[in-house]
């Protein structure tokens, strides 16, 4: 069982994903460390230099306060002495401001230097000094021991010169330890701007190495898929992408190679499929002549009324031997060479009777019984007869290949229903059955369980034409007795127009026996124009017998020449004829002769010929396809005649 080859992963290099994962995370830490590292660095500097400027700032301010409450206190000793005289409580408000002059300095000064530290607790030491000189100079005065007084104030004014030169080698030292601080920040903050320049050269190099690799491992393998992809698609399926990478890149070029060497194989299959067809085309048309000519005959036979039991019952033989090989050869052409969608409203009860026509040569070789039930009351669809038939005809095709697999009894079952508005048809076998393995893929392109025999595209197509028509194909749990149940599902037309046949063009089927009261060809004149006299003479004998007044020429050139100076009510034509074909005659009357243009109806094998490039369009209703039955021919001719004197 085959259902695509798998493209096995290798593994051992780092992946497409983890690789880019992985550049992103680096680019993302390697962005991100150096602002992290440049506000450590230069923040912290520029912390300590704002803490070292507020702790000096408060230490000077303290120094300062203290200087100037013990200048205040000497100021009213001072007042004191020079009044002689001693204020209620002067005493007191002395002691008060030496007492906050003496305010001890912190024991540890954080942020400051050694020697500001020294500095500042000498100078604290000489503030103190000052405050018990004026402590005594203040209780002296309380006792109006004038002399005494005058002496410590004395003594605290020399000592305040001191604290002065105290205090000045404070702000010095202070200064001195803020533009250390400062000069501190500015070494980092160089240091900072140096490592700064030197990371983001590194990083330049790091985006160019990173570069170089996205280059490698991912812009060129998806340059080099864009550019196979675009010549696959230009119809070169031998391009082959380099699978030396063992990564995703690597992996999708691998699956690209075994994807067009799948299309190679099938396109080889296709195009034997195609030729085949061509092939087909061609013999269908010139078995069509034989066989017209056979049934020509015996129906003349027939029709003969002198003809003896047992030469009728032979001439019935060779008339329906004719007609089985008439079906079974339109069938085929029908199938091969349908190109033109024509989506009108459809009997799938039609649809399922023409796809078993075509493969029924199969039933009695692999005795196969086909039986189930058709809905007679199967309301019609919209969409392509021809392109349905082609899915019913793949169903039953598989089914047929199944039941080859088990052994007799085999049997084909095809039903047809109406439900909620969905008109079905269910092709059934009695085989093995789908794998559940298998079912999952089953309608994938190329997915195939005949090997090498399948092309893998049955299934796929079917479901594309039915959903293309509103509907589905699926693979429906099978009945009682196993094996496989496909079920075509598709919409009911809204409206009921006159049904088509299977068969395509309106009315019945092209060929088919007319229905209604009989005509006559009394009077009718009739050209019959076709190359071989085989089939031409019969049907000029016949049209002759109904009352027609017939005309014979051999082409297209030999038609023109008789027409010169006459006219006809109607011109059968082949269409396939040396010298002047069907469709030549029909461009030249229409030049020349419209009326007669108008006229003219053909008779061809192969009705695919009228679609060629360079041929004059031509409405299929007037197209005959051989072999056609002389019944049909006589119908035909008199209805043409009819709708044209009615216009």
């Amino acid at each position: 069982m085959t259902l695509g080859p798998r493209v096995p992963a290798r593994r051992g290099a780092i992946g497409l994903r983890t690789l880019l994962l992985l550049l992103f995370v680096a680019a993302a830490l390697y962005g991100s460390a150096l602002p992290i590292d440049f506000s450590f660095r230069v923040g912290s500097a520029a912390a300590t230099l704002g803490e070292g400027t507020a702790a000096v700032t408060a230490l000077l301010d303290e120094l300062t306060r203290r200087s100037e409450t013990a200048d205040a206190a000497k100021r009213l000793a001072q007042r004191a002495l020079a009044a002689r005289a001693a204020a209620p409580g002067l005493g007191d408000s002395i002691r008060t401001l030496a007492a906050r002059a003496r305010t001890p300095m912190p024991a540890t000064l954080p942020r400051v230097s050694p020697a500001l530290r020294t500095e500042v607790g000498r100078a604290g030491r000489w503030l103190s000094a000052v405050s018990d000189t004026l402590v005594a100079a203040s209780r002296l005065i309380d006792q109006r021991r004038w002399p005494d007084a005058a002496r410590r104030v004395a003594a605290a004014d020399s000592l305040t010169v001191v604290v002065e030169d105290e205090q000045r080698a404070v702000s010095r030292l202070a200064g001195e330890d803020l533009l250390a601080r400062e000069a501190g920040l500015e070494a980092t903050t160089t240091e900072s701007r140096r490592d700064t320049v030197l990371w983001l050269v590194i990083g330049v190099l790091l985006v160019w190495l990173g570069l170089i690799t996205i280059r490698r491992r991912i812009w060129q393998p998806l340059a080099a898929l864009e550019a196979a992809l675009t010549r696959v698609a230009e119809g070169d399926l031998n391009t082959q992408l380099p699978a030396s990478q063992s990564d995703e890149a690597g992996r999708l070029a691998a699956h690209f190679n075994e994807m067009t060497r799948v299309l190679r194989t099938r396109a080889e299959e296709q195009g034997r499929f195609a030729a085949a067809g061509e092939l087909l085309a061609g013999v269908a048309h010139e078995v069509s002549n034989p066989l017209m000519a056979i049934a020509t005959h015996a129906e003349n036979a027939l029709a003969d009324p002198g003809i003896t039991p047992e030469r009728r019952d032979e001439m019935q033989q060779v008339q329906r031997q004719a007609e089985r090989a008439t079906k079974l050869l339109r069938g085929l052409l029908r199938f091969v060479r349908a190109t033109e969608r024509h989506v009108v409203a459809v009997n799938l009860n039609d649809v399922v009777r023409g796809a078993l026509d075509l493969v029924s040569y199969r039933f009695g070789v692999d005795e196969i019984t086909v039986g189930g039930r058709l809905d007679a009351s199967l309301p019609p669809v919209e969409a392509d007869a021809i392109r349905l038939e082609q899915v019913v005809v793949n169903l039953l095709s598989n089914a047929i290949d199944a039941l080859r697999t088990v052994k007799p009894p085999r049997q084909l079952t095809v039903d047809s229903w109406v439900e909620n508005g969905s008109v079905s048809v269910a092709v059934s076998d009695n085989g093995l059955g789908v794998a559940p393995e298998v079912a999952a893929r089953l309608f994938n392109p190329f997915a195939t369980t005949k090997g090498r025999r399948g092309t893998g595209l049955g299934l796929y197509i079917s479901r594309q034409i039915a959903r293309e028509a509103g509907g589905d194909v699926v693979l429906a749990p099978a009945q009682r007795g196993g094996g496989a149940r496909f079920v075509l599902n598709l919409p009911a037309a809204a409206r009921a127009p006159a049904v088509v046949a299977a068969r395509g063009g309106p009315g019945p089927a092209l060929g088919a026996p007319a229905s209604g009261p009989r005509v006559t060809l009394a009077g009718i004149r009739v050209l019959v124009v076709d190359d071989e006299p085989a089939i031409r003479r019969p049907m000029v004998k016949f049209l002759a017998r109904r009352g027609a007044q017939v005309y014979e020429a051999g082409d297209g050139v030999e038609a023109l020449e008789w027409l010169d100076g006459q006219t006809v009510d109607v011109i059968l034509a082949d269409l396939r004829m040396p010298r002047m074909s069907g469709t030549e005659l029909f461009a030249a009357l229409e030049a020349s002769r419209p009326e007669l243009a108008a006229r003219l109806l053909f008779l061809s094998g192969d009705v695919s010929q009228l679609a060629e490039p360079g041929n004059t369009p031509v409405p299929r209703e007037r197209v005959l396809v051989k072999p056609v039955e002389l019944a049909v021919l006589e119908q035909r001719v008199a209805e043409f005649v009819a709708a044209a004197a009615a216009r």
